[in-house]
């Protein structure tokens, strides 16, 4: 491999260029000599004082999150009481069913609304909708709710069920749940996706906002390269289960288990013939730390501390929901590699008003670092890959991917008709990510977005939303169409 050819392998490199002096090509290790680089930053990063502001916002918005803050104590009973006062003003309000109801000539019984144990509560949509990372979708959606006990003293319990095809030729299948055992002593959630995807991909970090450049030096020559979305095929199989014990007013300590396998990989941009070489993020991130290129997965058991003081999981008025996990994956579970990682989830909501407590000013923050071990690309944090797929508002799904990642978000809850059909919100968040092969650590740049939405009232007994939002990023705006709230 000549100098001409190392230039055109750097730059097809996008912003995962190497930083050692050796290689794997073509299972050769092949040395560089003398290879040196020099990222300019100048061009690419936000000044240190917006960083730094933004950092001092992180802090005080870590505050907040955190229950010592809140002005008065939430426990159970102020949940439940907030839950069931909620439901007699429902009763006086509109959703979509009572619209539909309402088209029926036939003669109607009314509505019951009351909370009960044992009684389901199912809403049916068709999902016909876009969405930036997979086009038109079609199919249904089933979401489910039900107290498993007294609700006096236990949490309402949810699954949501889906089924879509896209015009990116993609299948979803996707089953989320949290369950809510009798007087709450049990809190199981979960979240299992069979996924035939198509997916580009754009490295890792926080690289390439508004079609900005970054420079390389190589021994003298400078070469400039933009992140550009490196196109991939594959299965995706995730299976995360949690069983946790409540040990304390809102406290609880679970294990789980956590199954992520990406199979039927094909890198579409890669082409590594010597003529017109190109090498991905993933074929570089993947040969680099030893891991196969077209099939991985990452399989281990989590230990889990959860809080949730929220009124309703599906949607909030107030209330905290915060996670700590430890994911240890073992090679004799089937893992790729060995590793640990670390994550959390931080929530909180606050109703600022006692007459109307649909207004609501939600903050929500979510990160996840890689400890020891290496873990697979496709399984590495990324935006719109958390449960519900809510992350990123602004971005296309897996836009922003790193090693370690953090999220924040603020979005501003309010309603819109009198009698409760619709409503709306407006939206801030900032993503970061880091990059251990360029070595761009976590806040060295930062990926805002912001936007707006309207809601509206699917089922008022279990306040269920249809949900369209319009994000903007840099560089990047979208159209988001869901069931249930963001967070």
């Amino acid at each position: 491999m000549h100098s001409v050819q190392i230039k055109k392998w750097l730059l097809a490199c996008g912003n995962e260029y190497l930083e050692r002096k050796t290689v794997i090509f073509n299972r050769k290790t092949i040395f560089i000599p003398d290879l040196t680089y020099l990222i300019n930053f100048k061009k690419f990063f936000l000044p240190k004082l917006i960083n730094r502001l933004i950092s001092i916002g992180l802090v005080i918005f870590l505050f907040i999150q955190s229950p010592a803050y809140a002005q008065e104590k939430i426990n159970d009973e102020d949940s439940v009481r907030l839950a069931m006062e909620d439901s007699v003003k429902l009763a006086q309000a509109v959703d979509l069913f009572d619209i539909l109801r309402g088209m029926s000539k036939k003669e109607k019984k009314p509505r019951d609304l009351k909370a009960e144990e044992g009684v389901k509560s199912r809403s049916l949509l068709p999902i016909i909708g876009y969405a930036p990372a997979n086009g038109f979708v079609i199919g249904a959606a089933l979401s489910i709710t039900e107290y498993l006990g007294n609700p006096k003293t236990t949490k309402l319990s949810s699954a949501l069920a889906n089924v879509s095809f896209t015009t990116k030729d993609q299948t979803l299948i996707n089953f989320r749940s949290d369950l809510y055992l009798k007087d709450n002593k049990w809190y199981i959630p979960g979240d299992i996706r069979l996924l035939l995807f198509t997916q580009p991909t754009y490295g890792l970090g926080i690289y390439g906002l508004k079609d900005q450049t970054y420079d390389i030096n190589i021994n003298g020559l400078s070469a400039s390269k933009s992140v550009s979305q490196q196109p991939m095929r594959f299965n995706y199989v995730r299976i995360y289960e949690t069983v946790a014990r409540k040990v304390r007013d809102h406290f609880y300590i679970g294990i789980g288990i956590n199954i992520d396998y990406d199979y039927s990989i094909k890198d579409d941009s890669l082409n590594l013939d010597s003529a017109n070489l190109h090498l991905t993020s993933h074929y570089i991130y993947s040969t680099t730390y030893g891991f196969n290129t077209s099939h991985y997965s990452a399989n281990g058991f989590s230990l889990k501390f959860i809080y949730d003081s929220r009124d309703n999981p599906i949607n909030p008025y107030i209330g905290y929901y915060g996670t700590a996990t430890f994911r240890m994956n073992r090679e004799f579970l089937g893992s790729s590699q060995n590793s640990l990682m670390a994550s959390y989830d931080l929530r909180t909501y606050l109703s600022l008003s006692k007459t109307n407590p649909r207004k609501v000013i939600g903050f929500w923050t979510l990160g996840t670092f890689t400890g020891t071990g290496k873990m697979p690309y496709l399984t590495l944090p990324s935006i719109t890959w958390d449960t519900y797929n809510r992350s990123g508002r602004g971005y296309i799904q897996g836009r922003f991917r790193g090693t370690n990642m953090m999220y924040g978000e603020t979005e501003y809850r309010f309603p819109i008709s009198k009698k409760g059909l619709l409503g709306g919100v407006a939206f801030v968040n900032v993503t970061t990510a880091s990059n251990p092969l360029t070595g761009q650590p976590l806040f060295s740049s930062l990926a805002p977005g912001y936007g707006a939405g309207l809601r509206i009232m699917m089922n008022k007994k279990d306040r269920t939303n249809i949900c369209v939002d319009y994000g903007i990023g840099a560089g990047f705006t979208g159209i988001y169409f869901n069931i249930r709230e963001a967070f």
